[in-house]
């Protein structure tokens, strides 16, 4: 049976659902790409462009530079424990 289901592509090729799915997505799917409007995909761009400014604002921020950092053999004990208990649970 075909479904539809209603999404956006952005421009760097991810596609995002605008309603809730109703159902399990799995097996084949048929891509039909509609007319865009110009001026949503230079905002949508504009918005990514103005998310990866903020985000290497914040990775040179003092504070950034600051944080608390975890010791990695620790978090690696942590996930291998995780891990043990969810193949043996």
């Amino acid at each position: 049976m075909l479904k539809t289901i209603h999404v956006e592509i952005d421009p760097t090729g991810h596609i995002h659902a605008l309603e809730a799915i109703p159902f399990k997505l799995e097996g084949k799917a048929l891509l039909t790409l509609l007319e865009s409007d110009t001026n949503e995909r230079e905002a949508v761009t504009a918005e990514i462009k103005g998310n990866a400014s903020r985000a290497l604002r914040l990775l040179a921020s003092p504070r950034f530079q600051r944080r608390p950092k975890a010791n990695p053999e620790e978090v690696q004990r942590h996930i291998s424990a995780i891990r043990d208990e969810w193949n043996n649970g």
